[in-house]
């Protein structure tokens, strides 16, 4: 039997840029999703070459949030493992060594839109897709990490309310609007322009990973400090 592919890959380029793809489906978030992911920024950090990092999905999604099938199925042990498992991977991209972007290709919601405000930038596809935080529509709540973060990635307070307490839909032009995203662009071109975003960023030379890093550490020191205190996602 031949093997199935790994919900999630990466593809050094060329020119310093890495790309993790999603590539299951609506890429649901579980165990395996996650060990995977962390798995393509381990071969990122080894690359001394890689400058820069894009996240995307495939087809209609970037990601359509948790796996709730899977999660019906465990116990409540596995449960609070994976979620910590799932801020861990949150604070990584967070405060991960390279500039990274989410070229959201299509529907972005709830855990996958967690992962899209982890990264440093977003380019998204104008034409199809929704940008939601569904969460108070499925009764789940954030745990203050994520809250910690994501108000400092979302202003004005208005469209963050807007956002977590009404769970309203984005369009790529309204999330452009309200400066959730950097760029809305065609479908065809939301992975080239998300590179050349970064690329623009990047530069000849990169930045200095440790000082990178850093800076992060200490800009999100506030949504940290939530890490090791008890939350719900």
């Amino acid at each position: 039997m031949a093997e199935s592919k790994a919900s999630v890959a990466v593809t050094i380029q060329k020119n310093g840029i890495a790309v993790v793809r999603m590539q299951r489906g609506d890429n649901r978030i579980n165990n395996e999703f996650v060990r995977a992911f962390n798995d393509c920024l381990d071969q990122v950090e080894k690359a001394s070459s890689c400058k820069g990092v894009v996240t995307t999905g495939e087809g209609k999604f970037y990601s359509n949030g948790l796996d709730t099938d899977w999660l019906a199925t465990i116990d409540s042990d596995t449960m609070a493992n994976f979620l910590r498992s799932l801020v861990e991977l949150l604070l990584r991209l967070l405060t991960f060594p390279l500039p990274t972007v989410a070229a959201i290709n299509g529907h972005c919601y709830a855990g996958g839109a967690l992962i899209a405000f982890a990264t440093d930038l977003r380019v998204m596809n104008s034409q199809r897709g929704w940008l939601c935080f569904n969460e108070v529509f499925i009764n789940r709540r954030f745990g203050q990490f994520n809250i910690k973060y994501l108000q400092a990635k979302i202003n004005p307070a208005r469209t963050l309310h807007r956002a977590i307490v009404f769970g309203q839909r984005f369009t790529g032009p309204e999330a452009e609007a309200a400066g959730m995203v950097d760029n809305a662009v065609a479908p065809p071109i939301v992975l080239q322009e998300s590179q050349r975003l970064l690329q623009a960023w990047i530069g000849k030379e990169g930045f200095p990973r440790e000082s990178l890093h850093n800076m992060k550490l200490d800009l999100y020191a506030d949504a940290i400090k939530e890490v090791h205190a008890p939350s719900k996602l």
